[in-house]
């Protein structure tokens, strides 16, 4: 519960607040309460009507609250300006996504500069580079069609393509001849975890059999192999009777094959890190008639897996909160039998592939990713990185001596580079030209402070080399901490327009995620998840202590799960900050039963099957601990209408509750993309409107005048 401190007059408020003269604008939300009972606990709702979708009055709702948030945007007099050094950072910039090698070619994904959206190239042997797949050049009369992600087959013959409506994440699996740039005649919709068997002539899929968007669309799910050529795909697993694997319903079972093993895996995943894996011989499991082995189970916490041949190499945490490597054999597993591959020190492990000769090994050191290679024999070399920053990927089969390495910094687009596991060396494959501008007189400023509890929680500051910090300094102060997703750095050219504008960017590293392995995860997760946003308070106190921004000039945001923080943290400390933003947030856990994407729900301590997992989700719940007669910073909510992840309902709701908790008096402003999802699959302009609304939004609560709103 908050302090006295943490009580504002709604009329100071009011005078200090940039948006008073739109106010009177905002279109206010009906009002339908529904009560549940929670085993014993009676919760009202009021909001519940926005859930459907189909009420006569969300769209005239959502698009009134559209219209208004862009009105405010629009009266910012500096919002102008500060769009087109978004738009010059990001369109002049070209930017490489994920890479693939196979079959001697380079597959890989490219925006190029001036372009909104990402295309599928492929460079041949010689150097030849061409375009494989614009979606742009798609004709649907779903609208836009993006590329979710891809896979390209052991020979490289085939690409395997997940494509969507823009921002829907309903894939639809197509398959594309290298040779020709033509689709075969296959078209799969409602796809996802796709896998290539060994010979590249068939792949394994999920197929999702429920209703889009609804609680159902997971439910059921089915793992399937299709084959070239074939008109009818195989059911690999059948939701009854799986060949000896336990899965419940919701849960997804991909089955995953190598090009180098005779082992094929099934994956039990839901929305925990930790994962139960059964084996069994791929030629067989390809019938779909294979008698399933149990490998790992979720009390072995098992967090990753990778086979080269008879070599299966798994990272468990079980008692060791950073992971340790084990080794054994991929057809006859025992874990109790495992060889423990070790890492010198003590290092978080996230992630790992097996390669020749050996294994690759992705850690985290400290503010940075750490790369190293295990031989055969066990001994481990730490390899030299050609910067400090962020490893985001590692691509390679097991036969080849070559490995893809993809790496992105504070100050460095991603680059894609060879691993030569021959001698060790990375050369950068030069995928994209040079950066076409110049960072060098930016800086990044890695510090910690000891939180509430003693416990040392580090954070970062981005900002302009030389600039003169004070309690006036607009500062943007970013949080996550869930599902154990570490927070490193990653190259964000639009923020540069912020800091040019002397702002500072800052991210703190609180418990929640996976910076310091499981423990730091659990720590912020479902019945501890207070932790994760007292941690972001605590930071922020320390910046203000350090005369870095203040109360009246620094803005919290909260993306994505990080919408629980951002949502506890307002509501514990209101006076604390100038600014609050909600970004495609997950803002009303308790009601996850009302939309798709509910797999995940183990992470907030669901699902609610009694008092105890009810109290768990309730205490986080932003939504539900909203109250009446509060002083809460102005805020701005961000969501798109084709949000798959976090359903619209949330911020909708989040917000008409915010700012009916006030009367109105402090704006709530709620930010709609009809046609963006999660931010997957926006294309740049929409990318560079919505951060542009996000730093406008900074520097106005930050009070700097070019953005404040006059009446129009």
């Amino acid at each position: 519960m908050p302090t006295a401190r943490g009580v504002r007059p709604l009329l100071m408020l009011v005078a200090l607040c940039p948006f008073v003269g739109v106010l009177a604008q905002a279109p206010v939300a009906k009002v339908q309460a529904v009560t549940d009972d929670y085993y014993g606990t009676q919760v009202t709702d009021p909001y519940r009507w926005m859930e459907s979708g189909k009420d006569p009055d969300w769209m005239p709702w959502l698009q009134a609250q559209a219209k208004h948030t862009q009105g405010v945007f629009a009266a910012m007099p500096g919002r102008a300006s500060l769009l087109a050094d978004v738009a010059a950072r990001s369109g002049e910039l070209t930017t490489v996504g994920q890479a693939e090698q196979a079959g001697g070619r380079v597959f890989h994904e490219i925006r190029a500069a001036g372009e909104q959206d990402t295309k599928l190239m492929v460079r041949e042997a010689d150097g030849r580079t061409r375009v494989l797949l614009d979606p742009t050049t798609l004709k649907n009369a779903d609208g836009d069609q993006v590329i979710d992600r891809w896979a390209a087959s052991p020979t490289g013959r085939h690409v395997l393509v997940a494509l969507s409506r823009r921002g829907t994440e309903h894939s639809t699996l197509r398959v594309l001849d290298v040779a020709t740039g033509g689709f075969l005649p296959v078209a799969i919709p409602h796809a996802w975890m796709m896998s290539w068997t060994r010979n590249g002539e068939a792949f394994s899929y999920l197929k999702f059999v429920g209703e889009p968007g609804k609680p159902t669309y997971f439910v059921g799910n089915e793992a399937r192999l299709h084959r070239l050529g074939s008109t009818a795909p195989d059911v690999l697993l059948a939701r009854r009777g799986q060949g000896g694997i336990s899965a419940k319903a919701e849960q997804f079972v991909p089955v995953i094959f190598d090009p180098d093993s005779r082992t094929a895996l099934a994956v039990v995943r839901d929305g925990r890190n930790e994962i139960a894996i059964y084996r069994a011989d791929a030629d067989t499991a390809m019938t779909g008639n294979a008698t399933w082995t149990p490998v790992a189970g979720f009390d072995d916490v098992v967090v990753d897996s990778s086979v080269d041949g008879d070599r299966l190499y798994l990272v468990s945490k079980k008692q060791a909160s950073g992971g340790k490597i084990l080794q054994t054999s991929a057809t006859a597993p025992d874990l109790k039998t495992a060889r423990i591959v070790a890492l010198p020190g003590t290092p978080v492990i996230e992630s790992i592939l097996a390669v020749q000769g050996g294994l690759l090994v992705r850690t985290i050191d400290g503010p940075a990713s750490g790369l190293w290679r295990v031989g055969e024999d066990g001994k481990a070399v730490k390899l030299a990185l050609p910067f400090d920053g962020q490893v985001t990927a590692l691509q390679g089969w097991a036969p080849s001596p070559e490995v893809l390495v993809a790496m992105t910094g504070w100050f460095t687009p991603s680059t894609v580079y060879r691993l030569d596991l021959r001698d060790g060396q990375l050369k950068d494959l030069a995928l994209v030209p040079p950066l076409p501008f110049d960072t060098a007189g930016y800086a990044a400023r890695r510090s910690e402070v000891a939180v509430r509890d003693g416990t040392r929680v580090p954070y970062t500051l981005v900002m302009k080399k030389g600039a003169t910090l004070d309690a006036t300094t607009p500062v943007l102060l970013e949080a996550y901490g869930a599902y154990g997703y570490a927070a490193l750095p990653r190259f964000n050219a639009r923020v540069l327009a912020f800091l040019d504008r002397g702002g500072v960017y800052a991210l703190a590293n609180v418990r929640g995620g996976g910076e310091f392995g499981r423990d730091w995860h659990y720590a912020g997760k479902a019945s501890t998840k207070a932790t994760t946003w007292r941690d972001a308070i605590d930071v922020a106190e320390q910046l203000m202590r350090d005369k870095v921004g203040s109360s009246k000039t620094m803005t919290l945001i909260g993306t994505s799960a990080g919408g629980v923080m951002l949502g506890g943290a307002i509501n514990e400390r209101p006076d604390l900050f100038a600014g609050a933003i909600a970004n495609v947030g997950f803002m009303n856990p308790v009601r996850y039963v009302s939309e798709q994407n509910y797999a995940d729900i183990e992470e907030w301590g669901g699902p609610i099957t009694d008092a105890a997992s009810f109290k768990t989700m309730f205490d986080l719940d932003p939504y539900q601990h909203i109250r009446a007669g509060t002083a809460y910073p102005p805020t701005l909510v961000v969501s798109g209408l084709n949000d798959p992840r976090a359903a619209t309902f949330h911020s909708a709701k989040y917000a008409a509750r915010l700012a009916a908790a006030q009367d109105g008096k402090v704006p709530v402003l709620l930010r709609l993309d009809f046609g963006a999802g999660h931010g997957m699959g926006s294309s740049r302009s929409q990318l560079d409107e919505v951060w542009t609304d996000i730093y406008a939004f900074t520097l106005a609560q930050a009070g700097r005048p070019a953005f404040q709103a006059t009446d129009r």
